[in-house]
């Protein structure tokens, strides 16, 4: 233990993202998990046959914002990274980039949006497949970042160049997102038909959606079993 102790740089116990999580903030994360699982089963379920009409901006907009927040965040944890030298934050901030540069075709691809069918050559299966990887992708490295958190220090720091491995990350990706984006793009129709048209889903949404939802519960219980800082 001291000899673990000994290998974590001073400054680091100023860090919060190395700070241990009080009760009460424990509570809240548990409260709002509850509250957005509360809030899918409402809209998944008694609102979900209620259409209402269609907003040009909302989607763009979305988009944007989530672009804008989820880069926003995967920067701070990058400068994090450079100074505690964590892989474990360098895989969440990879994932926040991840989510941030996924919706960038998401919305391009969109129907509807800028042409009826969508930029970048897409069908009409590429949009939804598109959200289905920006959500399988997310929880991933959240399962990633959860295992390496709490590994020895030598193994868990990071002992090259902080820069180069930033980069290094950037640089996969945007490539895991542009190999992504062309999959599904030149590929529509050997993808399994999630939409059948740019407003109704098929069978084939509720095995995916149900995928999703189990990766995201393992992610949030790998992350609560192995919870330790505020940021978590």
């Amino acid at each position: 233990m001291a000899k673990t102790a000994a290998a974590v740089p001073e400054e680091q116990h100023f860090i919060l993202s190395t700070l241990s999580p009080s009760l009460a903030q424990r509570r809240l994360a548990l409260t709002v998990v509850l509250a957005l699982l509360v809030a899918f089963v409402i809209t998944a379920g008694p609102l979900s046959t209620i259409r209402l009409g269609r907003i040009g901006a909302f989607v763009p907009a979305y988009a944007t914002a989530i672009f804008v927040t989820d880069l926003l965040t995967a920067v701070l944890l990058f400068a994090q990274f450079s100074i505690l030298r964590s892989r474990a934050l360098l895989a969440i901030g990879s994932g926040y980039l991840y989510t941030a540069l996924i919706a960038i075709p998401w919305m391009l691809t969109f129907p509807g949006v800028f042409t009826p069918g969508g930029l970048l050559g897409a069908g009409l299966q590429t949009t939804t497949w598109l959200y289905t990887l920006w959500h399988a992708g997310f929880p991933l490295f959240v399962i990633a970042y959860a295992l390496l958190k709490d590994a020895d220090p030598a193994e868990g720091l990071w002992q090259g160049s902080a820069g180069v491995a930033i980069l290094s990350s950037v640089a996969v990706t945007a490539a895991v997102v542009c190999a992504a984006t062309f999959l599904v793009t030149a590929g529509n129709d050997l993808l399994p038909r999630q939409s059948l048209d740019p407003v109704h889903f098929s069978t084939v949404w509720l095995y995916v959606a149900g995928c999703l939802a189990l990766l995201i519960l393992v992610a949030l219980i790998v992350l609560w079993i192995r919870r330790r800082s505020a940021r978590t």
